[in-house]
């Protein structure tokens, strides 16, 4: 571990001075299972 960061404004504020995502990626729906087509 190199740092410890507490407050989320300073994490935030070094990946956006980074040019890096500040905010987590958005989740995909949720699928079903495969079909069995090939059977």
């Amino acid at each position: 571990m190199l740092a410890y960061l507490t407050a989320p404004a300073g994490g935030r504020a070094i990946l956006e001075h980074l040019s890096l995502p500040s905010r987590p990626a958005k989740l995909a729906p949720a699928q079903g299972p495969p079909q069995s087509a090939w059977c």
